[in-house]
């Protein structure tokens, strides 16, 4: 017989995010460091904090979950500091869904306008990482019009993309994926011509008959 030991996570806070912010604090402070070998509390308060946000987003109280998530998630997802100190904490963590879920409640709260400035500093905050579900259920979620106004902002953010902005050339990738899914060689040609030198990359176009 297995002894299974398990624990319960309870707010010290008067709410959620109150009580995230709390342990973001002490993050930053230092209380987490080598968090791996002291029983990994950390890791196991943030995932505690997610069970709660997806609660939260389940009720459909979107705007808490907005919060909390943007919190929590641009947090772990920044590499000026390594609180942690994980190797790869966003990879212990189910950030697909917390992505698609975080950007759900955008849709349902805010404007398209909005809605772009929160995906820009999405990219920014990500530099490193990828998620696919983020484009997915932006274009999924929005009207046929409002998703056109997106694209058209997405496009003009990224003539001002610049040398050195890795994150926002997700920017440029997510056009050369929408020309792909439109299967609009012409055009996907024309944006790996147009920011071939900004990214770099030695056989983009061979990559429009990809199968992925």
């Amino acid at each position: 017989m297995k002894i299974i030991k398990t624990y319960s996570y309870a707010l010290s806070e008067d709410s959620l995010g109150k009580d995230i912010d709390k342990f973001i604090r002490g993050a930053k402070s230092g209380a987490y460091q080598f968090d791996y070998k002291y029983g990994q509390e950390g890791l196991k308060t943030i995932k505690a904090y997610f069970r709660m946000i997806e609660d939260e987003f389940k009720k459909q109280n979107y705007l808490i979950a907005r919060i909390c998530y943007k919190k929590l998630m641009f947090l772990l997802l920044q590499n000026d500091y390594n609180y942690f100190d994980y190797e790869d904490i966003v990879g212990k963590l189910n950030f697909e869904k917390f992505i698609a879920n975080y950007f759900t409640c955008i849709l349902n709260l805010c404007s398209v306008e909005e809605l772009f400035k929160e995906y820009i500093e999405y990219l920014k905050a990500k530099p490193e990482y990828d998620f696919e579900s983020a484009n997915k259920t932006i274009l999924a979620g929005l009207s046929d019009n409002d998703r056109e106004r997106f694209i058209s902002m997405v496009e003009k953010e990224a003539e001002n993309v610049k040398d050195g902005d890795y994150g926002l050339y997700s920017l440029i990738y997510f056009l050369l994926e929408l020309a792909r899914e439109r299967k609009d060689r012409a055009r996907y040609y024309a944006l790996c011509d147009k920011y071939e030198k900004l990214l770099d990359e030695e056989g983009l176009k061979d990559e429009f008959d990809s199968e992925e």
